[in-house]
């Protein structure tokens, strides 16, 4: 026993050594390679996008010079638009100075182009070492030229940057600002210092949804141990109860409609408060018969991914208050309109004049919920909860490997996998995709239960009404999530020789039974042929740039090499490739599916390949964990030398891996979606408190989808936001 202890003890040993290895190579190693690796991480700070005029070209004696204030540390680049004011031929000896002063009017950096080299709005970034302490510091570009050169740069003839002021020497101008966007660099210190903060703003906020998110879920576990549910593992069991919480808070809401009663601030705290001094009572109780199994070591190391995953799903959003893109914009009207009325919605009054609801409510009753019971801004509420249920996902893939293998190492896999290295979910949060990353917290587990309940013992059969649960709640957060979920049941019954078949149809026929009321009103409210045969066109493209991003080719490349192991084991009849043989006939049918036009099927708006391609890094995940755990199992413990150069091995390229992940994670949006900006946020507040309610305010837009608008700035929030209509609401208008 001793023995085998120390060995153990070396072989981690091993792994720390080949973590150490990783650090250091990218602390000390060559600065080019490692930048290719892992490139440092910036980000926007000053963001003055508009333009509409050229300022006068500076040449000898006329001068631009514009000031900033950073709003962080770390200043590293500004970036301009240039602008050719004379197309005749001018001498090739026009020279165009960029400077860089500080506060002290000392020389930060000079460049100095060649004008006739120069295009056309053209941009262009001054690059610079990075300024420690640029915070609050002010800045001056000054930006010249000798007597040949003819380029300038554009600005806006409106003063919209409060914090600066233009000036031209020797010559006059309408521009009140250039057009310029700076960026700073993220280092661990100021990461620590922002991190500090978003806690400081927003962590018990984040506390109280993780108190409230499995609150109910917590119940019908117990409840379930009492009907003979096997064992789980610790963290399965957790994880199995967010997602049943995160089901039934829906079907909750559902009910208290269906008797007429609302939810408001003082119930949601009392039912919170009261329910977890129940709960907790009951597990004191079963302490010596608990429902799940003693935590293990290998729960430290989920705990960590956990974390991380969070920490860098938070630093994402670091310098934004609003979600982005168009989709935030409909969560946050829905959130404001089951605030008002404590229900789940049938129309859309007060803030649009629209006299149905027929769109997915299950996400909005947790963000509801929550504004309910801590009276917090739509924008925060959504925001923090949308990174948090991201940072769930890992959670929920580790209870679902768990309880379809009992394996987990293979479930860590699949945990690690999706918290830092793969793409989806985080890219969710580039989009406000809620109500998306809502069911693919649940989704997982809702494979895990169906796929016990076709395979595993008598508690499983005895527990059917889970899946009924997690597939109502999944009905209700996201219909095409369960629309994607709905072949993996009889491909499961299939290779399960139709086992269990009365159990599968008395869960099916308690899942209707739990959403009739909602699908009643949707069956009365739509018209669901019309719907189905609705297309927009280039809506089923397929999404390749997902699959470019990352390292998603080369993740995909390891799961092809691996299915064909999967297959070797389907054939020699090795019990491990079942579930991986499914997973990849689940995959395969849906994509077959919603080929369409490519191979002579119907299409349709409902479903489309990239709604169904941002869901397949659950069966992904699985597929890898699972495969990964089988060759981990098969290649150890060979012998003692080959075994601590596994162990060092794997230690380094988890290492490497982990510091990818969170660099493309904390990197994660794309500046084109963030609609609105920061500084947004006074107009919406001034909006509120000065405009009447009547009013009707115009502001830009877009086609953003087949043929609906979306807004394009800060005015898309001013409906939920502030009550007052304008010229685009959030999409939802089209249900009128």
């Amino acid at each position: 026993m001793v023995e085998s202890k120390m060995k153990v003890y070396w072989l981690w040993v091993a792994a720390l050594i080949g973590c150490a290895v990783i650090v250091s190579l990218v602390i000390l190693g060559e600065p080019t390679a490692v930048a290719q690796l892992f490139p440092s991480i910036t980000n926007t700070d000053i963001n003055q996008h508009r333009a509409n005029t050229v300022l006068p070209a500076p040449n000898g004696t006329v001068q631009i010079r514009q000031t900033f204030v950073p709003h962080h540390d770390n200043l590293t680049a500004v970036e301009l638009l240039l602008a050719r004011t004379n197309d005749s031929l001018l001498p090739d000896n026009g020279r165009f100075l960029i400077q860089l002063l500080d506060d002290q009017n000392e020389l930060v950096t000079t460049q100095t182009l060649d004008s006739q080299f120069v295009s056309h709005n053209q941009t262009y970034t001054l690059q610079f070492p990075p300024q420690s302490h640029s915070n609050g510091r002010s800045y001056t570009i000054l930006i010249s030229g000798n007597e040949s050169n003819d380029v300038s740069v554009w600005g806006y003839d409106l003063d919209v940057h409060a914090d600066g002021l233009l000036q031209l020497v020797n010559d006059s101008t309408t521009v009140q600002d250039l057009r310029f966007i700076t960026r700073y660099r993220l280092g661990f210190g100021q990461a620590t210092q922002l991190l500090g903060q978003t806690l400081t703003q927003q962590g018990l906020y984040l506390l109280l949804a993780l108190f409230f998110l499995p609150l109910p879920g917590v119940f019908v576990l117990l409840l379930a141990r009492h009907w003979r549910l096997p064992r789980l593992d610790f963290a399965a069991w957790w994880g199995t109860a967010v997602a049943l919480g995160t089901a039934l808070w829906p079907l909750l809401w559902i009910g208290m409609t269906l008797v007429n009663g609302r939810f408001t601030s003082w119930l949601l705290w009392l039912l919170l408060i009261a329910g977890w001094m129940v709960a907790l009572f009951l597990l004191w109780r079963k302490r010596d018969d608990l429902p799940f199994q003693r935590p293990v070591p290998l729960h430290a190391l989920l705990l960590i991914i956990l974390l991380v995953g969070l920490i860098v799903r938070l630093l994402a959003v670091r310098d934004i208050i609003f979600p982005p893109w168009v989709d935030a914009a409909r969560h946050a009207l829905i959130t404001a309109v089951m605030v008002g009325k404590g229900q789940t919605p049938t129309d859309y009054y007060p803030y649009l004049p629209i006299d149905r609801f027929p769109y997915h409510f299950g996400f909005h009753t947790l963000s509801t919920s929550l504004v309910l019971l801590t009276g917090k801004a739509l924008n925060d509420a959504l925001l923090y909860l949308g990174q948090l249920l991201n940072a769930l996902v890992p959670l929920t893939m580790y209870s679902a490997i768990w309880m379809m293998t009992r394996r987990r190492q293979a479930s860590l896999i699949a945990a690690f996998l999706v918290a830092l290295p793969f793409f989806f979910p985080a890219y969710y949060a580039t989009w406000g995709r809620m109500t998306q990353l809502t069911a693919v917290v649940l989704l997982p587990v809702l494979l895990a239960v169906t796929w016990q309940l076709m395979r595993g013992g008598k508690g499983w059969r005895r527990n059917w009404w889970l899946v009924s649960i997690l597939a109502a709640g999944l009905l209700l957060v996201h219909i095409r999530v369960f629309l994607f979920y709905l072949p993996f049941v009889p491909l499961v019954w299939l290779v399960s020789f139709g086992r269990n078949g009365r159990y599968l149809l008395a869960a099916s026929g308690l899942a209707l039974l739990l959403t009739s009321p909602q699908l009643n009103y949707l069956i009365n409210v739509t018209e669901p042929t019309k719907a189905a045969q609705a297309t927009i066109t280039n809506y089923n493209d397929f999404p390749i740039n997902y699959v470019t991003v990352g390292w998603e080719q080369q993740i995909l490349t390891i799961a092809a090499v691996s299915l064909l192991l999967v297959v070797i084991g389907g054939v020699l009849g090795r019990a491990w490739s079942t579930l991986p043989l499914i997973l990849v006939g689940w995959v395969s049918v849906i994509f077959l599916l919603l080929a369409g036009n490519r191979i002579g099927l119907p299409e349709t708006s409902l479903i489309n390949l990239n709604s169904y391609y941002i869901t397949v890094f659950i069966p992904l995940g699985i597929f890898l964990g699972v495969v990964g755990d089988r060759i981990w199992r098969g290649v150890r413990h060979r012998h003692w030398l080959s075994d601590l150069l596994l162990y060092g091995g794997m230690g380094g390229l988890t290492t490497a891996v982990a510091l990818f992940g969170i660099h493309q994670q904390i990197t994660i949006l794309n500046d084109q979606t963030l609609l609105v900006q920061n500084e947004d946020l006074p107009a919406l507040q001034w909006v509120d408190e000065n405009l009447p309610d009547d009013v009707v305010i115009a502001h830009g837009s877009w086609r953003w989808l087949g043929n609906t608008w979306a807004g394009s700035d800060g005015g898309s929030w001013l409906v939920p936001f502030t009550g007052r209509l304008s010229s685009t609401p959030p999409a939802d208008y089209i249900y009128n």
